[in-house]
């Protein structure tokens, strides 16, 4: 270690070491000139005599050079500086060289700075390693929330969890000072902001003793709520606050980053403005009532698997226990809670990764034929170099630092174009990938930029770098540097029919995404969201605790504004399409008589609403008919199905007049009469018909939180303020919030494929664009070399259609062998995207096709270019060439 300190040290005292050295040797020169002065030579012969006796100073200074520094970093730095000084001289080279890196590194570095923040980054709580999801199980239907007995017996049986918590996200409002405002509420146990959290920005979490039916009434606040209502008062703490018409006290506020991340599909937004605890006894809640979306935290060295062996032999327990749990075949499943939430997005993420992957590779190929070709420029000089002493692993070394320093300067560029990026992928992101916001370019990006750079420049830089081995000498010298290196012209057609077929794989699966977008767009949801605009409402205050003070507003609403000009119809529902900021509504039907074996085996989706709502959206009946105000103002047992759960129900009969049992707005079963069949309206995703539907009266099933479908042809601006004048005249102190119209929420749900299929469109025309421009180069410089050649030919009368076709042939000839390439690796790689795709196979003939037409037409049109160029030269300027 001492000797290599100071090796090291030595690197930046070099003027001084040397002028020591210089004098040492003056001294030692001088010593012997003196000695030999003495034994009576002339000035002139003792000089000679001393320089003999002495040895070579310069071998004498290098080998003293070696021994004091580092010789590989001396001669790194040498490598350096002579790079430098390289790309100087052509720095019309060096920018599209650079340019070419910074789109492939850049590309990489933005998705690479997605990928690491939502699928390799944990989760930003306390042991988020250990969190994890507890999802219920009924027959078929997984995923599904738990009911408050269900939680109070996952604390009490469990071994290997440390504690569970849970959440049930609601909405409501603040009221008091200032204008009403919603709120998104969340209704937590006592324990579960400290699962995720270390503490709160200001005061504290919920106490044990905060949660139940006496518990005091305490809630803890969101930063930005906290800011913008509050003025973000330290002294709020401890002051009450109206929430919902009722006094709360303020115990706390969260951290201004704080997020509930939740999968998607759990109706958890991420951001809360309220937390409350749970008001109710959940020990004493119905077991069948399930609500709760359930978080554990796993002890220390315990598996996913213990944990999984575990909740099923505690499934068990509770099935043969209680009947509730016997009758709806519970069981409980545990998933890292990290892995959840990154389920959905992690294909997509990885097709792209792959993608851009794949664009660097074509980058790296369309440098290295720049290299290839500028290698034969430099023959001389490499020959020279080799020919006084040079070995063949320094002269590979030297062309592999230049390789190195160009990407390396690209990868500073790409920088810049992978924040770019990443704008571009903030812009675009689809739900799922919350954590994506607080993406940054951190030490870990910066860090696979700078690898990713070095490994491109060795990529690109070894088949140049290699091509110094054929050098023949003689050859070479007595070529005076005009020979062409032996076979340089193989390695470029190879790499052009390997950009060919990377770019084929490119489009196709960009063509793949694109028509599953295309798909989507002409997938018909069951409605029309035209001049549809949806707000939502909540009746969860002081004022509404009967039914029918909830009813009485709804109704009087929905009658006040169907009055309004340019109002064509009203509707009133407990669930939008497409929106999960509220927990869905799903629960067992059966017909009615149906035998104890086929009941609580199959689930729809129960849906509250008023009559309008299907006539506001043109929804289509099959059968039947729409509920009407005497079905209303009556309280009818009435139900509308969709045809979904008509043809599963009965089917070789009507569904008309059938009875069907229920699960009705207290939770509790009830018998209806089926008066109804609507066409079924996507409400989940586009592509999938999750479950049937049923449509309740509003008077049966109240809900606290409901929603309008205002269809009209009044502007959006005039119409939400005629909307909130109708609510302040019933009710002045109710929020109007979720004002959106209702083709944002149809475009929500196709985001997810738009983001996919967009960049892929984007890598696929950068990969055309690179392709095209590395089969111009090979093109152009294959006629540059053979400019002499043509001149022969042109002046011994070959015509030009045959130099055009002789050209063109030649070059086609890589081409063609990348478009065969790539449809080989296309329906090798293709069958990845098949969770991606809708409507579109793999496989697809017509996508393939184009795409080959298309790199085949692009490849063309790149070497005629230099061919028709070549058939216009001068014959006895060509014979002049060289």
């Amino acid at each position: 270690m001492h000797t290599f300190l100071l090796r090291l040290f030595s690197l930046f005292r070099k003027r001084r070491l040397d002028a020591d050295l210089d004098a040492e040797l003056r001294s030692h020169l001088q010593l012997l000139t003196e000695e030999n002065m003495r034994r009576g030579m002339t000035l002139d012969e003792t000089r000679k005599a001393a320089r003999r006796g002495f040895g070579g100073v310069e071998q004498v200074r290098e080998s003293y050079r070696e021994q004091r520094g580092l010789p590989f970093l001396d001669t790194m730095w040498q490598d350096l500086r002579f790079a430098f000084r390289i790309l100087a001289k052509k720095p019309g080279f060096a920018a599209i060289a650079i340019a070419t890196l910074a789109v492939g590194i850049g590309a990489n570095t933005a998705i690479f700075s997605v990928v690491h923040s939502v699928l390799l980054q944990a989760l930003p709580y306390p042991d988020a390693d250990r969190l994890t999801v507890v999802w219920s199980i009924f027959g078929n239907e997984g995923r599904a929330p738990a009911s408050g007995p269900e939680l109070v017996y996952l604390r009490e049986r469990s071994r290997l969890f440390e504690e569970f918590g849970g959440i049930w996200a609601q909405s409501g409002a603040l009221t008091g000072e200032g204008e009403p405002e919603h709120v998104r509420l969340g209704l937590v146990t006592s324990n579960f902001l400290s699962m995720l959290a270390t503490k709160p920005q200001l005061g504290r979490f919920f106490l044990p003793d905060e949660q139940g039916t006496h518990a005091a009434k305490s809630v803890i606040l969101s930063d930005a709520l906290w800011r913008h209502r509050f003025g973000a008062s330290p002294r709020l703490i401890g002051r009450s606050v109206r929430l919902n018409g009722q006094p709360v006290t303020v115990v706390g506020v969260m951290p201004p980053d704080f997020k509930i991340i939740f999968p998607e599909g759990s109706s958890v937004p991420p951001e809360m403005d309220v937390l409350v605890p749970f008001a109710s006894n959940l020990a004493q809640d119905p077991r069948d009532q399930c609500y709760i979306r359930v978080i554990g935290r796993l002890r220390k060295g315990v598996a996913i698997p213990q944990a999984q062996a575990e909740l099923e032999s505690i499934a068990a327990q509770l099935r043969s226990e209680f009947t509730e749990f016997s009758e709806q075949a519970l069981g409980l499943q545990v998933v890292p809670l990290h892995g959840d939430v990154v389920r959905n997005v992690r294909p997509a993420l990885l097709a792209l990764f792959g993608g851009v992957s794949l664009v660097l590779l074509i980058a790296c190929a369309n440098v290295a034929n720049l290299l290839l070709s500028r290698a034969n420029e430099r023959q001389k000089e490499l020959t020279l170099r080799t020919a006084v002493g040079a070995s063949r692993s320094r002269v590979i070394r030297q062309l592999l630092t230049e390789s190195i320093l160009l990407s390396c300067l690209g990868g500073a560029a790409a920088l810049l174009l992978g924040s770019w990026g990443m704008n571009l992928l903030l812009s675009l992101r689809p739900a799922g990938m919350e954590s994506l916001a607080a993406t940054a370019f951190n030490v870990p990006v910066f860090g696979f930029t700078l690898a990713l750079s070095i490994l491109a420049g060795i990529l690109f830089g070894l088949a140049p770098a290699l091509g110094t081995t054929s050098l023949n000498l003689v050859d070479s010298l007595k070529g005076g540097g005009r020979v062409t290196l032996a076979g340089r012209q193989r390695p470029r057609n190879v790499l052009v029919a390997a950009e060919v077929a990377l770019g084929f794989v490119l489009l196709v699966g960009a063509g793949l995404l694109l028509q599953t977008l295309a798909s989507l767009l002409r997938v018909n949801p069951g409605f029309n969201s035209e001049h549809v605009m949806t707000v939502r409402l909540s009746v969860s205050g002081a004022k509404y605790q009967t039914r029918e003070s909830a009813i009485h507003f709804f109704r009087e609403l929905q009658k006040n504004l169907s009055s309004t000009n340019g109002i064509d119809s009203v509707g009133v529902i407990s669930h939008l399409s497409f929106d999960d900021t509220l927990p869905n509504w799903y629960s067992y039907y059966w017909p009615d008589g149906a035998p104890k074996t086929e009941q609580n085996t199959v689930m729809a989706d129960h849906r509250s609403i008023l009559p309008g709502y299907f006539k506001s959206l043109r929804a289509q009946f099959v059968a039947g008919r729409d509920f009407d105000p005497i079905d209303v103002q009556e309280n009818r047992p009435i139900a509308i199905v969709d045809d979904n759960l008509a043809a599963r129900a009965w089917p070789s009969a009507s569904a008309i007049g059938k009875k069907l049992s229920v699960e009705n707005g207290d939770f509790v079963r009830d018998t209806v009469e089926v008066v109804g069949v609507v066409r079924h309206l996507q409400s989940h995703s586009l592509t999938d018909q999750v479950r049937g539907q049923i449509y309740l009266l509003y008077p049966r099933a109240v809900r606290a939180h409901m929603a309008l479908t205002v269809r009209s042809n009044i502007d959006p601006q005039s119409l939400v303020g005629l909307i909130r004048r109708e609510v302040a005249k019933l009710d002045k102190d109710m929020p109007v919030y979720g004002i959106l119209p209702m083709r944002d929420y149809v475009e929500k749900a196709r985001r997810p494929a738009r983001f996919t299929s967009t960049l892929a469109g984007i890598m696929a025309a950068i990969a055309v664009l690179l392709a095209c421009t590395g089969i111009y180069g090979v093109a152009s410089y294959s006629v540059l070399q053979r400019t002499s050649e043509i001149g022969v030919r042109l002046a011994l009368g070959a015509r030009r259609g045959e130099i055009l076709a002789m050209i063109m042939r030649q070059n086609m000839l890589a081409v063609i062998t990348g478009v065969l390439a790539g449809l080989g690796l296309s329906l090798a790689l293709t069958p990845l995207l098949s969770r991606l795709l809708f409507g579109v196979r793999p496989s697809d003939p017509v996508t393939i096709t184009a795409a080959g037409v298309l790199l085949f037409s692009v490849g063309a049109l790149a070497c005629y270019l230099p061919a028709r160029r070549a058939t216009r030269l001068d014959p006895i300027a060509a014979l002049r060439y060289e």
